[in-house]
């Protein structure tokens, strides 16, 4: 059985891990996580450095899950940009792939991009972060080997530590000011089955492009009452009649990576 090479291994890529213990996997990121048995680590930061050394050349599936260095448009370009064109010029040159997966965002739809969003339709971001995003992807979908598969997760949380409980957790009578009144989630367990079940299951191997990964918009009322039943949602969050951008899933359910 090949390796899986996963760059920008973190919470995502351990989780990944967890989920398939009989798979060996090389985890590269610029800090260091909790050791894994079936995880051989590699710390490399790709911004300063342009080689790495592999104990394998030949993979199954590369996995790249790349972070911007800080929140500015600076950060993002170093983390998406600068970070990619050395890592695709490494990879092009020294190793093979058979399957590329990219997680990105939905970042790249904006407001005009409307509701119920396919991903049939054009990305319309609305700001240079994500434009940044939208970028990068075009540049591994010109410099790949392979047709990569580009996930988009939107509002990435942790069903363990949800943000509206910690929020209720440390509130220290600041109520806080949402921007929608509905909320596009999706759990990091199911990211990372999504990519755990690409990397398994070769049935899957067809799949390439873009794959919005969301649930259903849901108000955050209704979020809240689900995450913090014992609580009053007006006592916590100062609520809005703004309905922002949504998403349509069904692409993804009909996938058979969520299986």
């Amino acid at each position: 059985m090949k390796k899986v090479l996963i760059i920008g291994y973190g919470d995502i890529g351990r989780r990944v891990a967890v989920s398939l213990p009989n798979q060996e996997f090389i985890g590269v990121s610029r800090s260091e996580p909790s050791n894994l048995g079936n995880v051989t680590f590699i710390q490399q930061d790709w911004i300063n450095q342009s080689s790495l050394t592999l104990s394998s050349s030949d993979f199954s599936t590369i996995v790249l899950i790349l972070k911007p260095t800080s929140s500015d448009i600076g950060g993002y370009k170093q983390g998406f940009l600068d970070a990619s064109h050395k890592i695709m010029d490494f990879f092009n040159n020294h190793i093979s792939y058979e399957r590329l997966l990219v997680v990105t965002s939905t970042r790249v739809y904006g407001i005009d991009n409307g509701r119920n969003i396919t991903e049939a339709v054009e990305p319309l971001p609305d700001d240079e972060q994500g434009r940044v995003i939208l970028d990068y992807e075009n540049f591994i979908l010109h410099e790949s080997k392979v047709a990569p598969i580009i996930l988009r997760p939107s509002g990435l949380y942790d069903e363990r530590s949800h943000w509206m409980r910690n929020h209720v957790n440390a509130f220290d009578g600041k109520k806080y000011p949402l921007r929608f009144a509905e909320g596009n989630m999706f759990s990091r367990d199911n990211l990372a089955l999504v990519i755990a079940n690409y990397i398994c299951n070769k049935e899957l191997a067809h799949i390439s492009g873009p794959l919005i990964c969301s649930d259903k918009a849901q108000k955050y009322s209704e979020i809240f009452s689900l995450v913090c039943p014992e609580h009053s949602f007006e006592d916590f969050f100062i609520s809005t009649d703004n309905i922002g951008k949504s998403f349509d899933p069904q692409k993804l359910l009909d996938s058979g990576l969520m299986r």
